[in-house]
């Protein structure tokens, strides 16, 4: 795997975070390791790679599962892997449903754990570019009238501005004007452009 994938490790046990990050520089990885929840979401905070967390259930302060509240609203992108000592069921169902990429019970094997954190970093490339784009567009949306984000969508949905007239219930020449400003705002040069840039970073209905 070329691309750099961050690989951090929260936890505050240092024994643990030490073991971790040998097992990891015996196959070429290296990782940032912090003994407690709010110094590494600071650290994430100063940058946007693609990073996958290791990341412990009961902690000081933050919890396990605190912090991974925050990353869903912060960083969708990066896959959780959490480590347990304490056979917690219930908190371990929660963090699956929440999202979690795997959940290891201390002592793990070490093979298994090298196991899971590759394919974490894979999957970290994958949302990583998906995060990216929707922020992006996010940012784009911003940028436009509410009617205009009402015609980009319809536009991503492939709509000719006869059909996007009929579904907003405005004339075809209005919808022209709007498809135009959408462009010149976003500094798009044709609709195949915008719609390369942006398709799927469209929210799409459950």
């Amino acid at each position: 795997m070329d691309a750099e994938v961050r690989i951090f490790l929260v936890d505050d046990e240092d024994d643990v975070t030490r073991g971790l990050s040998w097992l990891l520089e015996s196959v070429g990885l290296q990782a940032q390791a912090f003994a407690l929840a709010e110094p590494f979401l600071a650290a994430l905070d100063a940058e946007n790679l693609p990073a996958c967390v290791v990341l412990d259930l009961r902690m000081p302060g933050l919890s396990g599962l605190e912090v991974m509240e925050r990353l869903v609203q912060r960083r969708p992108d990066i896959p959780i892997v959490f480590l347990s000592a304490h056979g917690d069921i219930p908190s371990a169902v929660r963090a699956m449903k929440l999202g979690a990429f795997d959940f290891l019970q201390k002592p793990f094997n070490p093979q298994q754990f090298l196991d899971c954190i590759q394919r974490a970093r894979r999957h970290a490339l994958e949302r990583h570019g998906e995060w990216l784009r929707r922020c992006d567009y996010d940012a784009s949306l911003a940028r436009l009238s509410a009617r205009e984000r009402e015609v980009l969508k319809q536009m991503l949905d492939g709509g000719s501005s006869k059909q996007i007239g009929r579904q907003l219930d405005i004339s075809p020449k209005t919808v022209d004007v709007h498809r135009a400003n959408i462009l010149r705002k976003l500094e798009i040069g044709s609709a195949r452009e915008l719609s390369s840039r942006f398709r799927a970073a469209i929210p799409r209905e459950p």
